[in-house]
């Protein structure tokens, strides 16, 4: 060190490229000096850490005095200890937002594993609302659709009145604004990509404490999502009622051919649905037999009044050469109905007998698709059950002993056996 006048300090630049840089690395950072000899910068000696580049030390810097040393080192140490601060701020903003992340992401796959099981939208509903309910901790909530009367309420305490939280979904809706409530009720509004609101929901209070703005985050991405699933639901739904409702007119044209077997369409159905059962069919492939016992008799569309209005027991050959006709006449109608691909085999196949000797193709035993034969047996129950003109119905024990006698040539005997097994139990109006 010299020294140049009474108060004047003069410090080299190593010696103060020393100073600063000790400084610097006790705080976890490398100062990069530039070199006076060529004129390049020194590269750090450590992988990620962030570089403060000085000024040139070529010329010594003059100081007068230690208090002025002390003072340019106290501007140098809070210089460093912002760049410290502001990394550190960086760093716990970075951390938050991952955590946010996290948790939506977490919201989302918890909420799409409970919808999984959902098979409608009042199932869809309760998935939703159980997923706000846990992921914010809040003692109760209610969904509400709007323009509808559906809604769904859970209450994991008594104190949370399920009819309060209806009425705030209502007057959400209705005022189309998000809230909360002192603390107490979160309400947030359902809305679709086009801005349209489809309903509200609203939380009652927290557990253990009130409302944090992370929470309406969270709250808000579960409502976004929330959202398309329940409008594409109901979009699915409407769809699944229009089509069931263009069954449903194809059945009563069926009737309307043959006013004799008016409601037989049902009754199979109804039959089936029994056997289903016994069977231990779940949800989906129950509603495929029961739509394939519906449909079993469409191919009569495509017959003459006059076979189907005869009042004979017997019909001619070339009658009977019609009727066998029906169950291909069926497929052709329904084949050019994607959603119909599935049941076809069942409608061209319910004549088919056990022994091969039904129509059209006589095929046999479980070459005969299981459908088929279900069919087969419910179709036949209420053939017998029914009054026909030439004819008054069977009686129940009647029918069912026509059933065992032929169990094994025209019908699976598995079948039947479970048919009449099952029968019995249920509550049945027969024909007449």
């Amino acid at each position: 060190m010299g020294k140049q006048g009474k108060d004047t300090i003069i410090l080299p630049a190593d010696r103060l490229r020393k100073i600063l840089g000790a400084m610097a690395s006790s705080w976890g950072f490398e100062i990069v000096f530039l070199d006076a000899g060529d004129g390049k910068d020194r590269q750090p000696g450590a992988k990620n850490i962030r570089v403060v580049e000085l000024d040139d030390f070529r010329q010594r810097i003059a100081l007068s005095g230690p208090a002025e040393l002390m003072d340019r080192m106290n501007d140098a140490i809070v210089k460093l200890a912002d760049i410290i601060s502001e990394q550190e701020l960086e760093s716990i903003s970075l951390t938050e937002e991952i955590v946010e992340r996290y948790q939506q992401l977490s919201l989302l796959f918890e909420m799409s594993d409970r919808l999984g099981a959902a098979r409608d939208n009042q199932s869809r509903m309760k998935a939703i609302l159980e997923t706000a309910i846990d992921a914010v901790g809040a003692v109760g909530g209610c969904l509400l659709m709007k323009n509808s009367q559906e809604h769904w309420c859970w209450v994991n305490r008594e104190k949370v009145e399920s009819e309060k939280l209806a009425q705030l979904a209502a007057e959400t809706i209705e005022h189309t604004k998000n809230f909360v409530e002192e603390n107490r009720h979160c309400a947030l509004l359902l809305r679709v990509s086009r801005g349209d609101i489809i309903g509200s929901l609203v939380l009652g209070p927290k557990a253990k404490a009130a409302y944090r703005s992370g929470d309406i985050k969270l709250l808000t991405t579960l409502g976004a999502y929330a959202s398309l699933l329940l409008e594409s639901g109901r979009l699915y739904e409407d769809l699944e009622s229009l089509f069931f409702s263009t069954i449903k007119s194809m059945i009563e044209a069926v009737d309307a051919k043959d006013p004799s077997t008016r409601g037989h369409s049902e009754r199979v159905r109804r039959y089936s649905h029994i056997i289903g059962q016994g069977l231990n069919f779940g949800p989906e492939e129950l509603k495929s037999l029961e739509l394939a016992a519906l449909l079993h008799d469409v191919g009569k569309i495509g017959l003459p009044d006059i076979i189907l209005n005869n009042e004979k027991e017997y019909l001619s050959e070339t009658q009977w050469e019609l009727v066998r006709m029906h169950p291909e006449i069926g497929v052709s109608i329904l084949s050019h109905v994607a959603q119909l691909k599935s049941i076809l085999p069942a409608i061209g196949q319910h004549h088919e007998r056990f022994d091969g000797q039904g129509y059209p193709n006589g095929i046999d035993g479980e070459d005969i698709t299981l459908f088929a034969r279900i069919i087969a047996v419910a179709d036949s129950f209420d053939a017998m059950t029914m009054n026909r003109t030439y004819r008054t119905r069977f009686s129940l024990d009647k029918a069912l002993k026509e059933l065992s006698q032929n169990s094994g040539s025209q019908f699976d005997p598995q079948l039947v056996k479970l048919f009449i097994a099952n029968i019995k139990k249920t509550e049945i109006k027969l024909d007449g």
